[in-house]
């Protein structure tokens, strides 16, 4: 078996077999990369490069075939969000609530795969993380290349959830300031920064609670030495020192000599832990993965292919022929000329014109008179301003415009799912295997699918279209949280949930959720968040309808930009 971590600036490659019950570390590479990965930021071609180049120079170490192979990535090269959700949502609004969540804290326009899992039993929270694609597909196929079999990828934290799976294990990273923490469990991920000042326990957490109650559970392991100073922090928790190498047989002197031992503990975690089916699977299909811990893994179990992504074809519009303008150059050579030689003759024999040309009188133009106007007063001659509608709110009117042509177009044809967002929509109707209705009016349209209902006469049309732009509408000054709480109570068997508050330059953005059933409710919330505020903006909508029971539902995600951070949340 192989190892292969992958960090921003080398690539380590452990190989290690199993003898006697313990691993047996047997081959050791390590080899730094040509360009730190950081420094390339959103370069996915040189990134991919700088890779495949380190690992033909491992390969040289060591041999790939055969092999079955695991691979880490740091936790820094990714973004994750822990969401809860309410009874009256479904597994799936969670999971597109949490990765609307990472969207909105990191905005990217890079390409990203999501993983994640649902802790629906035990605590309503879905859990996402995503990273660059960069990082996924092309990495797995450079190992099949390389003769390997790509077993698993993940972060690096997640591998030491695989020492205890049936326990909660509790990470604790040592840096200059503090610590870095990651809780991982059956029932939740968490984590977050912790510092110890003053006695205190002081937690600042990216996902999960700040509570060190809900946090320091389980097995506490401390990844780095623990000074006697930083133990007393940990007086009462039972944290233990994670020790590199712990279990794993080594073959001879092998080991680089620029090897330090906190290169080791990944690699240790895994050789003696247990990750796939436990930790979250990058070499697996994007989505929400269970969590399956069986101890006689079957790691040679076949996977499940991705079906290949249809694209889209763009339609070449024909090259217009190009006019000859020889004929245009021949009229102009005469016409000049022509007229030349008119006025030549008109100079020496002017007699020749007196019939053609009549005699005009030319009168003088009449000056048109000029009304000065009389002086009005300082505050008429003031224009008043219109107030400029901030950019994310008029992409929030393009989309609620779309969404209401949408609806109202589709009134004769029920509407199986309907999700907008980024100025895309994705449309599902049920009804006839013919449907006349006019889609282009609401954007371009990029592709159209149809699929029968096994056993009906029913079929569903599917179509993705690129929304117009709408015009802008005038709004009133601004909406707050509570304003549109009060709003909402009007509406019944509404939801609504508020997500902590994202800094933003000058201003705070508060993410919203709001869940709505109903279509009269769906069309008059639309109605009021298009000319609410230019402070609120819908960034995603999805709306759904049940065949059966006829209900329709959806789910708005949206934004509330304020100047102060709201006093709630302080």
């Amino acid at each position: 078996m192989i190892y292969l971590a992958i960090s921003d600036t080398h690539l380590l490659c452990s190989q290690w077999i199993n003898k006697d019950g313990q691993p047996l570390l047997t081959s050791v590479s390590y080899k730094g990369l040509s360009r730190s990965l950081s420094y390339l930021k959103e370069a996915e071609n040189e990134i991919v490069s700088v890779i495949n180049a380190g690992l033909h120079l491992v390969r040289e170490d060591i041999s790939f075939e055969g092999e079955q192979v695991y691979v880490t990535i740091p936790d820094s090269f990714s973004q994750s969000s822990l969401v809860s959700y309410d009874q009256d949502m479904t597994d799936n609004d969670g999971w597109a609530f949490a990765r609307w969540t990472i969207q909105q804290r990191w905005p990217s326009d890079s390409k990203y795969e999501y993983f994640g899992r649902s802790f629906e039993k035990s605590s309503r929270h879905v859990y996402a993380i995503r990273i660059p694609i960069v990082f996924t597909e092309p990495i797995k196929m450079a190992v099949r290349e390389l003769g390997g079999e790509a077993i698993w990828m993940g972060t690096e934290s997640s591998t030491f959830f695989g020492l205890n799976p049936d326990q909660k294990s509790t990470l604790i990273y040592i840096n200059k300031n503090g610590y870095q923490y990651y809780h991982y469990s059956q029932s939740i991920f968490q984590n977050g920064t912790a510092r110890y000042l003053k006695d205190t326990w002081k937690l600042h957490a990216t996902n999960g609670s700040s509570n060190v109650k809900d946090v320091f559970k389980g097995n506490l392991i401390a990844i780095g030495k623990l000074s006697q100073k930083r133990k007393n922090h940990f007086k009462g928790y039972g944290i233990k020192q994670f020790i590199s190498m712990a279990g794993v047989n080594v073959e001879g002197n092998i080991l680089p000599k620029d090897l330090k031992e906190e290169d080791l503990y990944v690699f240790t975690a895994i050789a003696t832990g247990l990750v796939k089916g436990v930790a979250l699977n990058f070499f697996d299909q994007p989505g929400i993965q269970p969590f399956e811990y069986d101890k006689t893994e079957v790691l040679n179990k076949p996977k499940t292919l991705k079906p290949p992504i249809k694209k889209a074809k763009k339609v070449k519009r024909p090259k217009k022929m190009k006019k000859n303008g020889k004929g245009l150059q021949i009229i102009l050579y005469f016409f000049f000329f022509a007229v030349i030689g008119t006025m030549l003759i008109y100079d020496k024999k002017p007699e020749l014109f007196e019939n053609i040309i009549p005699k005009v009188k030319f009168k003088e133009p009449k000056i048109p008179e000029v009304k000065i106007p009389e002086p009005k007063s300082l505050t008429d001659t003031i224009l008043i301003a219109k107030k400029r509608i901030p950019n994310f709110a008029l992409k929030s009117q393009s989309l609620i415009s779309a969404a209401l042509q949408t609806l109202t177009l589709s009134d004769s044809h029920q509407i199986k799912l309907l999700s907008m967002s980024e100025g895309s929509m994705d449309l599902v109707l049920l009804g006839n295997k013919t449907i006349d209705l006019p889609i282009d009016s609401i954007g371009d349209v990029l592709n159209i699918s149809l699929r029968q209902i096994a056993g009906q006469n029913l079929f569903e049309q599917g179509y993705l279209v690129q929304y117009y732009d709408a015009e802008p509408l005038p709004v009133q000054d601004s909406q707050t949280v509570e304003s549109f709480e009060k709003y909402l109570e009007d509406i019944q068997n509404s939801f609504l949930k508020v997500l902590d508050p994202i800094e933003r330059g000058d201003q705070y953005q508060i993410p919203v959720i709001v869940h709505v059933s109903s279509d009269n409710y769906i069309q008059s919330l639309l109605n009021h968040i298009s000319v609410s505020g230019n402070n609120i903006a819908l960034e995603k909508f999805v709306y759904k309808g049940d065949s059966e029971s006829l209900n329709q539902s959806a789910v708005f995600y949206l934004s509330i930009y304020l100047n102060s951070k709201p006093i709630s949340q302080e």
